[in-house]
């Protein structure tokens, strides 16, 4: 009996144009690719493809794993905590408790020791504009042991923060951050809640509204003063650092500068420190289009410790030798059991100083090379079985029913 032909695949060219002149009108036209007769690979995974994978796999992982790690290795840093400053700190120069500092660099000696500092507090009268008022300032020397490359960057760190709390991340209202006076029952009914309006009873509406903005970090750090340099005669040299460029290009597109009048407005609650007075012609609300340091604290983070940039340096280098940080400590992170500190590092290609990427690549790469030795000693060395042998097949097996049971 002849096989079967599919229906309008004709053995000729007669029966193919008959039948596709018989065909409905909505049936396929009689083609490889709209019958399902094109060729189709599969893949099958032998045993030297298997160990071909694994291999530019483990080569992948192992060569990305051990790039990644050099880079991090070259990064220079030094991270200073001083949550305890205004608690434990003398009124004059004394060491720094040596667990308070954490520092990578390529060399030290008995002279520039990274891992030793001295830390002070003093009462300083600051001048604001309206008022003068007293501050904690802390101040902290500190040793870079070796001259360190731009970019240098200069980093607050929160620890025990939880920027990425449910109700916190939304405490904000996007058309007042664009500029929009927006009135206060829209603002009274938006996720701005609890801090939406003057606490006092004015009625007057809190600019920048929300938790988040609210709980902005307001620490302040000098720049970095150069007090002495290993041989050489060089001292009291400031280390320039721009707060400008330090966000991303495309967060002033999400601000503006507000359009309220002065007598609308009040600022958060905790901004008091710097708006005694509230908003004045004197002290004006800020410019959030140009504020880069509150567009990074709006950038919330997603894990409860986390790095923001602060200031920085693209130009020049950091001349090695003994530098000084003055902080008006105003941020109190004991509240909430939280840390604080200052990072000044140099950056790679991938960024700061963190190594655990290239140990998840090398571990992954490890891995493979593993499983790429045992598949080769399994398939080629421990008596591999033929490819494709008929004989492992269940009903080849002596094991293996022949027949059918009758039925009883």
């Amino acid at each position: 009996m002849a096989p079967r032909r599919r229906r309008g695949a004709g053995s000729d060219t007669g029966e193919d144009a008959n039948s596709e002149a018989n065909a409905p009108k909505n049936r396929p036209p009689n083609t490889a690719f709209r019958q399902q007769r094109m060729r189709a690979w599969q893949c099958v995974l032998t045993p030297k493809l298997i160990v071909t994978i694994f291999s530019i796999l483990a080569a992948i992982y192992l060569g990305f794993g051990a790039w990644l790690t050099y880079l991090a290795h070259t990064v220079r840093d030094i991270r200073i905590d001083y949550t305890d400053c205004k608690r434990d700190a003398p009124s004059e120069f004394n060491a720094l408790p040596s667990g308070y500092i954490t520092a990578h660099f390529a060399e030290t000696d008995n002279t520039h020791d990274p891992y030793k500092a001295e830390w002070m507090k003093e009462e300083v009268e600051v001048q604001y504009p309206g008022f003068k008022a007293n501050r904690t300032y802390c101040r902290i020397k500190f040793n870079i042991p070796e001259q360190l490359k731009p970019t240098i960057s200069f980093f607050y760190n929160l620890e025990n923060f939880y920027q990425n709390h449910r109700r916190y991340v939304n405490s904000f209202n996007a058309k007042q951050l664009l500029g929009d006076a927006v009135d206060g029952r829209t603002i009274n009914d938006s996720t701005c809640d609890p801090i939406t309006h003057d606490p006092r009873g004015t009625g007057k509406i809190v600019y920048p509204c929300g938790l988040v903005a609210n709980s902005m970090f307001n620490d302040t750090f000098s720049n970095p003063v150069l007090l002495s340099v290993p041989d050489s005669s060089a001292a009291n040299e400031t280390y320039s650092m721009s707060t400008k460029g330090i966000a991303w290009s495309g967060m002033k597109d999400l601000y503006g500068k507000t359009t309220y009048g002065l007598d609308q407005i009040v600022p958060p609650p905790n901004w008091e420190e710097r708006y005694k007075n509230g908003y004045t012609e004197d002290n004006p609300p800020p410019n959030l289009k140009e504020d880069e340091g509150f567009q990074n604290w709006l950038m919330l983070a997603a894990a409860p410790n986390f790095y923001k940039l602060y200031q920085k340096n693209d130009q020049d280098p950091m001349k090695a030798g003994q530098y000084q940080v003055d902080i008006q400590d105003n941020f109190d992170t004991t509240v909430y059991n939280g840390r604080k500190a200052f990072v000044i590092t140099t950056v790679s290609s991938m960024g700061s100083r963190n190594i655990w990427p290239g140990i998840i690549f090398l571990i992954v790469g490890g891995i493979c090379l593993i499983l790429d030795i045992y598949f080769i000693l399994s398939f080629f060395l421990w008596k591999p079985r033929k490819l494709g042998d008929p004989s492992y097949l269940s009903w080849n097996q002596p094991s293996a029913p022949h027949g059918h049971a009758s039925a009883s």
